[in-house]
């Protein structure tokens, strides 16, 4: 019998401790979803502005700033995914802390390793999900967006033009007055910049007194009369001519925009690790290609980490406000950030090896994750906010202290 009874509490024990790990992980993934899409819409709405400004003049502005918009989602997307991990669990324990379950569950003997469980697995899903994100959308949504931006700028040269302002379409750059009549735009500028056999640049400027905009089998055709045009080469003015009539027509086709890889930040991360000898592409530095590929891979395993940190920080046992323990979370993992792209940097500028930029700071971080959980999970320690206020507050005694023993020590110099 006492064999039996064991075994049922044992068994009891286990569905109790299995019910709590859904528990955590039901309120943690709620928590980290939301957090998810509000940072993504947050960050979203730095380049709306610029977006609306893109799609002003173009001939079918929702199509296009629906596609800018989704082409831009998975760059939102991984800088979202670590930020709501680390507050969502914060968040998470710091709910459990105040509703004394999470004390509760300490008394019955459940472990704070076996409650960071959950967010363990949700940090190995977020990171796979990483890896996914950065390595292979937002390289081709990257270019996907610069591709839609080109192709709203070409094709919204004709309304450009017609509201007189700079419109800059590859190497030109129009501008035209709005004091025309019966259809008719000017005066009318010109700036083009032409690559010389010899490496060199020139330049090309052509005005005229009136110009109209006629479009062609879909192609904008800029006619122009009463002109002039100068070339400038090598600051001086080379040539000068007039002319009567002319025509500069602008194509917009996704086929006249360049294939994709024109920077590392545009290629997959399986296409970056094929070309980490430079045997793919002449384009990018090796340096460069293996820096990147190494920040794209660190950046995942850092996701591994912010349980073993988020945890920690969200104890306080009711005695800590929540917001110290989000503030201290979103300046750790801005900083952490910062300096993973300086790594990256440095790593790309061949100044210290490209693995070592980014792999150093995350072993700094692990072994600061592990001393901070194994102190709270296994020593019982007092939770991380605590200690560190009662480490400023012993800063602030000793600064305090210390200008009061200069105040008197002024004071005995004059009464002397």
């Amino acid at each position: 019998m006492g064999i039996q009874s064991q075994s049922v509490k044992a068994l009891s024990q286990t569905c109790y401790m299995g019910r709590l790990n859904r528990y955590i992980l039901k309120n943690a993934s709620l928590s980290i979803g939301g957090l998810v899409i509000f940072a993504c819409c947050v960050l979203l709405l730095e380049r709306l502005l610029r977006i609306f400004q893109l799609v002003s003049n173009s001939t079918k502005p929702g199509a296009d700033a629906s596609t800018m918009i989704v082409n831009l989602l998975p760059y939102y997307l991984g800088m979202a995914l670590p930020l709501a991990l680390l507050l969502g669990t914060i968040l998470t324990i710091d709910k459990l802390s105040k509703s004394s379950e999470l004390t509760a569950a300490l008394g019955a003997g459940v472990s704070l390793f076996h409650m960071t469980k959950p967010f363990i697995l949700l940090a190995i899903f977020l990171s796979g999900l990483t890896i996914f994100v950065d390595g292979y959308l937002q390289p081709v949504g990257r270019y996907k967006y610069r591709q839609t931006a080109y192709l709203v700028t070409q094709q919204s040269y004709t309304a450009a033009l017609r509201e007189g302002t700079f419109t800059g379409i590859d190497t030109r750059t129009f501008f035209a007055g709005t004091d025309g009549e019966n259809g008719a735009i000017g005066p009318v500028f010109i700036y083009e910049v032409e690559n010389e056999a010899d490496g060199t640049q020139a330049y090309r400027i052509a005005t005229a007194g009136v110009g109209k905009i006629n479009v062609l089998e879909g192609t904008p055709v800029l006619n122009l009369a009463e002109g002039r045009g100068f070339q400038v080469r090598n600051g001086k003015l080379s040539g000068e001519s007039s002319f009567a009539s002319s025509a500069v027509a602008v194509t917009a086709t996704v086929d006249d925009y360049r294939i994709r890889g024109d920077d590392e930040r545009e290629m997959t991360s399986s296409e970056l690790f094929a070309n980490r000898n430079g045997s793919q592409t002449e384009t990018i530095d090796v340096n460069t290609n293996n820096a990147t590929l190494h920040l794209r891979l660190s950046k995942a395993f850092l996701i591994l980490l912010l349980p073993f940190i988020g945890v920690p920080l969200g104890l306080n046992y009711g005695r800590n406000p929540s917001a110290a323990g989000i503030f201290v979370g979103v300046v750790f993992l801005v900083s952490v950030n910062k300096a993973l792209e300086l790594g990256q940097t440095l790593g790309a500028a061949g100044k210290i090896p490209p693995w070592l930029g980014t792999w150093g700071i995350i072993a700094v971080i692990a072994v600061l994750a592990f001393f901070v959980f194994w102190k709270s999970a296994f020593k019982m320690g007092q939770p991380p906010l605590t200690s560190l206020s009662h480490w400023i507050g012993h800063i602030k005694d000793e600064i305090i202290g210390a200008v009061k023993g200069l105040g008197r020590g002024r004071r005995n110099k004059q009464n002397v």
